[in-house]
């Protein structure tokens, strides 16, 4: 369903090139119609905790993979019927484990589970380890070895060996993809600078002169339509890696109500705890904040929300401002890429929670009472 080499070797292997998009003629008048629709668990409870943060589609979109990391457990739902088929049990330790705390889940293309965890491998419906991928073995002793993977393994279309995954260096702060080839166990490395651009919008977190994490500065990834799509947070721009095609190209746009990047002047650093991080979260969280982007392959078009979070001045339990609202934009691109319509979404006030589009429709997660269910969005 998927539903990175040097600078100068990507100029030779790769048809690598930044495409700016200049946008005319963009449509901003787009109506909507919603309907809801509830999943049948029978008896079951389903694990809805995570709102269905590792998940994923089968590669005809029929069904819904979502693993309960609790009980270690895949939960398999059929998106046609709207109801639960069946719960898949895995191992934590031994052979067939998938490890202790799992980071990420994807369906390949025969409905197996590549699970990525302190054990990276693909497992059967049946919770059986069919191939270990010993990524951490192939980076050992090399630069990368420690360093933190920031995104699910993609399998590369029609190469079984092949595998891709988004890197960043936390000590260098550079960002790149690796593709992984365990035929012959090498990797090689695209890099990919105009992510450097982050740190201007980055405020780190600090607790008595030591590092405690940083926020508002990242990439967001999907593997859409056989690419992988890295869009910026922060600014109104993404890298785009096509896997059939072996190629990396980068685009920027400028939507007439998104515009082109946060604008907001933020403190560079601040206390990991306390007032002075809770009024720097709320105002980077009032700017822009740009999504993922889901394919809808009934039109052929690539759909991606935006967002302006509005806070309430009262706090949580976690120091930080509550989340009173939210002003939702909903960007339409064509399969080339190019921004096509733009419009707000009144009806929809928070930041939207997993989705993705099944039968031209964007299907919206929401949990209802303890029940699994979706909000389907059709752009009239």
């Amino acid at each position: 369903m998927k539903n990175i080499l040097y600078l100068s070797i990507c100029l030779l292997l790769f048809s690598c090139g930044e495409k700016t998009i200049k946008e005319t003629q963009i449509s901003t008048e787009l109506s909507f119609s919603f309907d809801t629709v509830m999943v049948d668990s029978g008896e079951e409870f389903l694990h809805l905790n995570d709102n269905l943060f590792i998940s994923d589609l089968s590669e005809d979109g029929r069904y819904l993979f979502n693993w309960n990391r609790e009980a270690n457990i895949l939960e398999k739902i059929d998106l046609e019927e709207l109801k639960l088929v069946k719960k898949i049990s895995f191992e934590k330790e031994g052979p067939d484990g998938v490890g202790a705390f799992v980071f990420d889940y994807a369906t390949t293309e025969d409905e197996n589970a590549l699970f990525w965890s302190s054990k990276k491998g693909i497992w059967d419906q049946k919770g059986k380890l069919l191939r270990a991928l010993p990524i951490d073995q192939l980076l050992e002793g090399t630069e990368y070895m420690g360093e933190v993977m920031l995104s699910r393994l993609a399998p590369i279309p029609n190469e079984p060996d092949q595998f891709l995954t988004f890197y960043r260096s936390w000590r260098s702060n550079d960002y790149y993809f690796l593709i992984f080839d365990f035929s012959d166990d090498s990797f090689r490395k695209i890099e990919l600078p105009e992510l450097q651009k982050l740190s201007e919008f980055e405020i780190t977190m600090m607790y008595e002169g030591q590092w405690m994490g940083s926020f508002n500065a990242g990439a967001v990834q999907s593997i859409q339509n056989d690419q992988v799509i890295l869009a910026l947070n922060s600014f109104n721009q993404a890298y785009i890696y096509d896997m059939k095609m072996d190629s990396l190209y980068f685009k920027t746009w400028e939507g007439p109500l998104v515009g082109s990047q946060q604008t907001a002047q933020l403190p560079k650093e601040v206390s990991a705890e306390g007032k002075e991080r809770a009024e720097a979260m709320r105002k980077a969280n009032e700017q822009i904040n740009y999504g993922i982007f889901v394919w809808d392959k009934e039109n052929r078009k690539y759909y991606r929300f935006s967002v302006k979070s509005i806070f309430s001045d009262e706090m949580t339990e976690f120091e930080t401002y509550k989340v009173s609202g939210a002003d939702v934009f909903l960007s339409v691109f064509d399969e080339d890429f190019k921004l096509i319509a733009e419009s707000k979404i009144p009806e929809i006030q928070k930041r939207p929670a997993k989705h993705f589009v099944k039968d031209g429709k964007i299907w919206l997660f929401e949990n209802i009472d303890d029940e699994l269910a979706f909000v389907r969005i059709t752009i009239n």
